[in-house]
């Protein structure tokens, strides 16, 4: 959950994709978009990046949709 790109990390990385893919600026094809929505309200958007940003971090432990 959060790594986007699939390199077994959620880092900057992956939050930069969730805005990239947000503004339209990135093909969703490559990404792991199951792993990008963090909140489960079912978008992919800047709210997801922030979580994103915040597990990197260390803002915060886990993402809302786990609990």
């Amino acid at each position: 959950l959060g790594d986007v790109n699939g390199d077994g990390l959620v880092d900057t990385t992956d939050a930069k994709l969730i805005m990239q893919l947000d503004l339209g600026l990135v093909d969703g094809s490559a990404l792991n978009l199951d792993a990008a929505d963090v909140n489960g309200d079912g978008l992919v958007d800047t709210t997801d990046a922030k979580l994103v940003m915040q597990k990197d971090l260390d803002l915060i432990d886990k993402f809302p949709i786990e609990g």
